[in-house]
This record gives structure tokens, C-alpha cells and sequence, in this order.
């Protein structure tokens, strides 16, 4: 069996550190399962970081991987990287493009965010990825003393993020 765990980027330590925890214990949960990790996020700040929020990922991820890996579990893990969205349409329109070119048949697809943000992400999700494949969410309970404020203005600004992304990626 093969599943796709989307990880979602964030250019906040805390929340990524956070986001990370909560797909590696949701993937330390299969059992005889081909674990593909879709990591998604590039650099959003280069004046601020050397490092993709993929990157950032791996590292992290691939110390876990070990006691979750092999024999004992009958699990594979594998990884996909996308080192090039910098903001959650991005990240779905590579998560789209991931879908439409690869010969693996996902038994499910699920999105790993923060609590806080997925109401924004579904609606994006469901935007650019449409009904193509049915997206499950796991979701992170890290968030700021704000991240519920900004989520309310950001959500508003759904459409023309999307318009934005499929325009940039010639979607």
C-alpha cells in the first residue's frame, strides 16, 4: 500500500519543528506501508535562509526514520522534495503536478498543517487540486499567540493567491 503525506512548509521554526512531530508520529502509525513524503517548501526569505523548508524537513524527519523503517514494521519511506513553493498555493500546485506525473497509485493522500491554518489550506486545496484525489488532513496544534488573527485576513486573500500561482507556474 502506498500513501502520500504532504508536509507543508512554514517559515516559522517553532510551527515547522511542530508540524514535522506530528507527521512522524501520524507515520509511525503504518503498518506494511510505502510512506512517501511530499516536502514542501522552498526558501521564503533568502536574506534570512541558506536552507529549503524541505531540507529543513528531511533532517529532521530522517532521524526518525530508522525506528520506523524496516523489518520490524514492513514500512518503506521515501521522499519527495519541492524546494520551490514558497506559499501554500505553491505548494499545492506542486503537490498537482507531483499527482498528474507520478506512476504510484496512493491509497491516500494526507496534508499535514496547523490546526490554525487548515481551514485556508483545504480551501486552496480544494481550488487546485479539485476532486482529483480526496485529501485527508492532519493537522499540528502549535500556533502563536496570533496565528488565529492572521489566518482571518489571509483567507481572505484565497483567490488571488491561487490566481497568483497558477499564473507564475503557467498552470
Amino acid at each position: 500500500m502506498n500513501v502520500l503525506l504532504v508536509l507543508l512548509g512554514c517559515n516559522i521554526t517553532y510551527l515547522l519543528n511542530n508540524r514535522i512531530s506530528t507527521a512522524v508520529e501520524f507515520a509511525s502509525g503504518f503498518n506494511k506501508t510505502s510512506v512517501n513524503w511530499f516536502l514542501s517548501g522552498g526558501i521564503k526569505n533568502p536574506f534570512e535562509d541558506t536552507l529549503t523548508e524541505s531540507e529543513k524537513m528531511m533532517t529532521q524527519i530522517s532521524q526518525y526514520e530508522k525506528a520506523n523503517v524496516g523489518d520490524v514494521s514492513g514500512n518503506k519511506w521515501n521522499y519527495i522534495y519541492d524546494n520551490v513553493a514558497t506559499n501554500t498555493a505553491e505548494n499545492f500546485i506542486m503537490v498537482k503536478k507531483h499527482l498528474a506525473e507520478t506512476e504510484i497509485d496512493y491509497f491516500k493522500v494526507f496534508v499535514i498543517t496547523s490546526d490554525f491554518h487548515h481551514l485556508r489550506a483545504k480551501k486552496i486545496a480544494e481550488q487546485i487540486i479539485g476532486e482529483e484525489k480526496e485529501v485527508q488532513w492532519v493537522l499540528s496544534d502549535a500556533e502563536l499567540e496570533n496565528s488565529r488573527y492572521w489566518e482571518k485576513i489571509h483567507i481572505k486573500n484565497v483567490d488571488s493567491d491561487v490566481k497568483k500561482a497558477l499564473e507564475k507556474f503557467n498552470v
